[in-house]
């Protein structure tokens, strides 16, 4: 299924929105406030905003004193951008475990980190579409909050069955093996994962590393620059995601 450029600027959107002050979040284009999901422990937090039977679950990235609209033109910016977003944050944990907690012999392994993550929201998630009339689930974010989203849309599936699920993930880092990417597939074939320009992140964690990145890449923007370093960097950020977005949603 050919994606469609008006729902990613929207989901775009409010994955951007998602770093504002949580508490007091309102998600552009919408009356109705969100139900909101903060878990401190783990530091996850995910809006859930619910339009007649469908629902949108937009998962936070992780927040950092950097500001992701830097060029990093400098040699402290990269190195402090790869310490804290990306050594800690995301390539922290490289161990990987079952996706479901009764284990099972399909070989599907996920990211140790972003599975505890995920799994600390998890009952509310279920919970509340358990109380709800949901026939419908997109499930979104950037950085760090599109690995829970995709994480969040297998499970979903694999769970409530009834759903139609979909997702829109915007600089996401690998999550699996080959056989959670299999799974994966499978059960959620409406899923657009978009890459912008030359964006560092959806790189890692290393391919040596056993990990793979999830089928429907949906690449934007210059792939080239000559300020290699800083720009894969710079090509994170949300906001030029939803630049080239808005310009093809046109």
């Amino acid at each position: 299924m050919a994606i469609d450029y008006s729902k990613a600027v929207k989901y775009a959107t409010w994955s951007q929105e998602v770093y504002q002050n949580f508490n007091g979040i309102q998600l552009s284009g919408t009356a109705t406030h969100p139900f909101l999901i903060n878990q401190s422990d783990t530091d996850t937090q995910c809006a859930l905003l619910l339009e007649q039977s469908s629902l949108t679950i937009v998962f936070r990235g992780s927040e950092s004193d950097i500001d992701w609209e830097t060029n990093f033109e400098t040699k402290q910016e990269r190195i402090e951008f790869d310490q804290v977003v990306i050594r800690e944050q995301i390539a922290g944990e490289r161990k990987q475990i079952y996706p479901y907690e009764s284990g099972g012999d399909s070989g599907a392994l996920m990211h140790c980190g972003f599975a505890e993550a995920y799994l600390s929201v998890r009952d509310q998630i279920h919970d509340y579409l358990k109380t709800h009339d949901v026939d419908a689930v997109t499930t979104t974010g950037h950085s760090l909050g599109g690995a829970l989203a995709t994480l969040c849309a297998v499970d979903l599936q694999y769970n409530f069955k009834y759903l139609t699920i979909e997702t829109y993930t915007f600089g996401a880092p690998k999550v699996g093996n080959d056989k959670f990417c299999e799974s994966f597939k499978r059960r959620v074939p409406n899923s657009y994962r978009i890459v912008h320009g030359m964006d560092i992140v959806p790189e890692v964690p290393r391919w040596w590393q056993n990990y793979r990145s999830v089928d429907q890449e949906v690449r934007i923007g210059q792939r080239w620059s000559w300020k290699f370093i800083s720009q894969r960097f710079k090509d994170h950020a949300i906001g030029a995601y939803i630049e080239i977005l808005q310009t093809l949603a046109r």
